[in-house]
């Protein structure tokens, strides 16, 4: 415990705080709060953030009494476990919800057409310009409505809650506990920076990787919805013709691959915080969480982030069987094309010969 002025203290505390939730005020005060969709989504991942801490908690407190559970990592495989669990429970929660929203949309758009109709033989002169500028303002509301509601946009709004949660539960704690009159917190792990800065640097390196993580969530359920066992187009199954920003593939397999990406960089990002636990580990964590999290970013922008925007229908799966033959409609076109092509033809239910 290291003693500091009142004023070094204080500047300590908001420093810190700065470093460790200044991302999560920036992003959901700039794209989130002004979108009231996006702030429910964001809202609702929060929740789904509470309940997986809450059912990593219980199964702790439930397994440690009977298999004496005490290394770090007992308390790290369930939460990743459920963190992961629960992310994919809200992106399903989300589709179902996405489904009843587009009907909505929908259904005022073919009232609007029908208004439309009405007014067109009905009405002339300035009244017919006041109601087609009626007509303009509501058509461009719905337009603000779709645009908010896309796999990218919705991604980040839940991966500023889910993270934001996160942040506060990982690092508000200790932020609140911190007083200016008993002195700075310092850990035998890093005994040349308070525990304070390394918590903020650990927060906020988290939470970016929240939300990538979420963004790879809606990439590698939205496939799973859209696509049936091996489906995809035909450029997309064979690595070798994947162009950067398309590696993991517009298939199933691809959002497969991009949710055990998931598991895999969420269980490292966690192991790499053990390091605290030994003299002078803060070395390793700060130095090793940061260039995971660059990985990650780059991982999703090499993989995902030129198909991440999903197709045209893709709530609605492909009528593709599993054992779906993509060589022999090579010849018929079905699955050839590029670029705007390809697009059109996946979106499309495909059947097979047999």
């Amino acid at each position: 415990m290291g003693f500091f002025s009142s004023a070094d203290t204080k500047a300590l505390v908001l420093g810190s705080a700065a470093i460790g939730f200044a991302p999560f005020f920036c992003l959901f005060f700039q794209i989130v709060f002004p979108k009231p969709q996006l702030l429910i989504v964001s809202i609702a991942a929060a929740f789904f953030y509470l309940l997986a801490a809450s059912a990593a908690s219980l199964c702790w407190y439930i397994l440690d009494p009977t298999i004496g559970l005490e290394t770090a990592w007992s308390a790290i495989i369930p939460g990743v476990f459920f963190q992961f669990i629960f992310r994919c429970l809200f992106v399903t929660t989300y589709h179902k919800v996405e489904n009843v929203i587009e009907a909505s949309i929908e259904m005022s758009e073919e009232e609007e057409r029908e208004h439309q109709r009405q007014s067109g033989s009905s009405s002339s002169g300035s009244n017919n310009n006041n109601r087609c500028d009626d007509d303009r303002q509501s058509s461009v509301q719905i337009a603000k409505n779709k645009l908010s509601l896309n796999d990218a946009s919705c991604g980040i709004a839940a991966g500023v809650g889910f993270g934001g949660l996160h942040a506060i539960l990982m690092f508000g704690s200790l932020l609140a506990s911190e007083t200016y009159d008993s002195g700075v917190l310092y850990q035998p792990s890093c005994p040349k920076i308070p525990s304070l800065m390394v918590s903020a640097l650990i927060t906020f390196c988290f939470f970016f990787l929240d939300m990538f993580w979420m963004l790879f969530t809606f990439f590698g359920m939205r496939r799973r919805v859209l696509f049936p066992r091996g489906g995809g187009t035909l450029s997309d199954i064979n690595p070798l013709s994947r162009p950067f920003g398309h590696y993991f593939g517009n298939t199933r397999m691809g959002g497969n691959q991009a949710l055990l990406t998931i598991l895999i960089t969420h269980l490292a990002a966690a192991g790499f915080t053990t390091f605290n636990v030994f003299q002078y580990g803060c070395v390793f964590s700060l130095t090793t969480i940061p260039v995971l999290t660059i990985v990650v970013a780059y991982v999703f922008w090499s993989g995902v982030s030129k198909i991440y925007i999903p197709l045209p229908h893709s709530n609605v799966r492909l009528s593709l069987p599993a054992s779906y033959s993509y060589g022999s409609h090579v010849g018929e076109g079905v699955l050839g094309g590029d670029g705007d092509d390809a697009l059109d033809h996946t979106a499309q239910p495909l059947q097979s010969d047999e």
